[in-house]
């Protein structure tokens, strides 16, 4: 098996019957609900500072807002796969689409925190449903000789929709309400519904793979599931009853027994939820790796900035959308292209340029104050972007591309289930340690104390936190660089053949 660097010159013959417009047409189709997901979360983001006066919630409470969804995504994704595997791609991708709309009527009607986050809960099943079937259908119906291409293009929907969240959710904020976002979600979602129903053909975005007769690995479900809640509900928690607290210490212990034993079942069982032995080939997990280690680094900027730009400088919803809006637009324009060059070029350059540009821009955040000029914070929101854009699909396209076409269902599906990880992480992290710095100054963690007096006491707390959290997370930009490194040497020969067995054994996480 080659290596990305060298081309992916085999062939797909699903892929070459599958007309050029109809691939367009399907991967337009799918977008839809791409976008969707992303617009609804970014848009959530922004309107997390008003949620949160609203509903009267501190930071590390209003941080479950964001995590509940996400560690609701991380906790399904793989069984979202395999279950598409066994019922078909258009039913699951349908039945996402019609989930998430019923979480976001949830959220939109809800009074009180707990309904709240049950209808993100319930969006995140719906999610993860939508981002498994999505990627599936576009690595089937692209040739190996396109999948940066298309790849990039992916990133440059994930892109629009993050640009779109910040603005538009901004200014539904502003005029109406934060409920009007999971309104305006709902009715895209249908729409996204409708298209689906009509131009999805379960043949031609299935491919060769025929449609796989087993059952859920409903022990890995569980436990993949209860392991990644026991993790974040300790990281949470640290500051309520103390980071040498019996409870969470208990935690942590429990969450690496609960790893071991998913890794031990996952490589006995005939049908696993992940088969393991894709982590033979190097290139696949150092690419796996990097990306880990660069949402990490990453993930505080989506969820800090909205509340430094409200809280500390004073600006509306709809200013903070707009004040935010470089990165995304450049991670969209700058991902598209970065995927066709990696095509030609290879990887590797590409995630390290844009890991380095991140890891400056990162630096400059964790000098912002009270009064940083808006002449830096823009900048510097561009920058970040062109980085996003320069290493995320390149990285996307090296993990997916060392591996047989056969893995790439479930290749696609760990990598998402990667990035959301990190990004839950990254937020519960992040929440801990401002709150964290918060309360050891004596000014509790409410956040309506620092909107009140951004240059008091609870809003110098709140920036110094901000500070120790981008500075703190820098690390895992320098071994996500290291990653890179790692990733872009040759494949040996032993390896090599590791990954071609893979394309002889019938993994559960297949979906092409």
């Amino acid at each position: 098996m080659p290596s990305f660097d060298q081309g992916l010159h085999e062939t797909n013959s699903a892929t070459s019957t599958t007309s050029d417009s109809y691939r367009w047409l399907a991967f337009a189709t799918v977008a839809i609900g791409q976008f969707t997901t992303v617009i609804g979360n970014s848009g959530t983001a922004v309107a997390l500072p008003r949620i949160a006066d609203d509903l009267k919630l501190d930071l590390a409470v209003a941080s479950w807002v964001m995590v509940a969804m996400a560690l609701t995504i991380s906790a399904v994704l793989l069984p979202m796969g395999r279950l598409s595997d066994i019922m078909g791609r258009k039913r699951v991708y349908l039945a996402g689409l019609l989930v998430m709309a019923t979480g976001v009527t949830v959220s939109a009607t809800s009074q009180n925190l707990p309904v709240l986050l049950a209808g993100r809960v319930i969006e995140g099943f719906g999610s993860a449903m939508v981002m498994t079937v999505a990627v599936a259908i576009i690595t089937s119906v692209f040739p190996a000789r396109e999948l940066g291409k298309a790849l990039g293009m992916n990133m440059f929907v994930i892109g629009l929709g993050a640009v779109s969240g910040p603005v538009v959710g901004g200014a539904l904020v502003d005029i109406f309400s934060w409920r009007a976002i999971f309104v305006a979600t709902g009715v895209v979602t249908v729409i996204g519904s409708v298209i689906a129903l009509v131009v999805i053909d379960e043949a031609r975005v299935r491919g060769e793979s025929p449609v796989i007769k087993g059952r859920l690995d409903w022990p890995g479900i569980i436990t993949s599931s209860a392991g990644l809640t026991i993790l974040i509900l300790s990281l949470t928690n640290g500051n309520r009853f103390g980071w040498d607290s019996p409870y969470i210490i208990g935690g942590f212990v429990t969450f690496f027994l609960v790893l071991a034993w998913f890794l031990r079942w996952e490589a006995r069982i005939a049908s696993p939820m992940i088969d393991l032995t894709i982590f033979r080939v190097s290139q696949f997990s150092w690419a796996v790796s990097g990306r880990f280690l660069g949402f990490l680094m990453n993930g505080p900027t989506y969820f800090l900035m909205p509340f430094y730009l409200q809280e500390i400088t004073g600006r509306s919803a709809s200013q903070a959308g707009l004040i935010t809006m470089p990165l995304p637009v450049m991670m969209a324009i700058i991902g598209a292209l970065a995927g066709r060059w990696s095509d030609r070029f290879g990887f590797r350059n590409f995630i390290l340029a844009g890991l380095v540009l991140q890891f400056g821009t990162l630096t400059i955040f964790s000098t912002f104050d009270q009064g940083t000029p808006l002449a830096l914070i823009l900048p510097a929101m561009f920058v970040h972007g062109v980085g996003s854009g320069l290493w995320m699909a390149p990285n996307m396209s090296a993990a997916v591309g060392a591996v047989s076409r056969s893995a790439y269902g479930v290749a696609a599906a760990f990598l998402n289930l990667v990035r959301n990880t990190a990004n839950v992480m990254a937020v519960a992290v992040a929440a801990a340690v401002v709150a964290g710095v918060m309360i050891s100054r004596g000014v509790g963690s409410d956040l309506e104390s620092v909107s009140e007096n951004p240059s008091g006491p609870a809003g110098d707390a709140f920036v110094s936190g901000m500070h120790i959290v981008f500075r703190v997370l820098l690390v895992s930009g320098v071994l996500a660089m290291l990653s890179a490194v790692m990733a872009g040497r040759k494949s040996s020969q032993a390896q090599r053949r590791a990954g071609e067995r893979m394309a002889t054994v019938p993994t559960a996480g297949d979906s092409d």
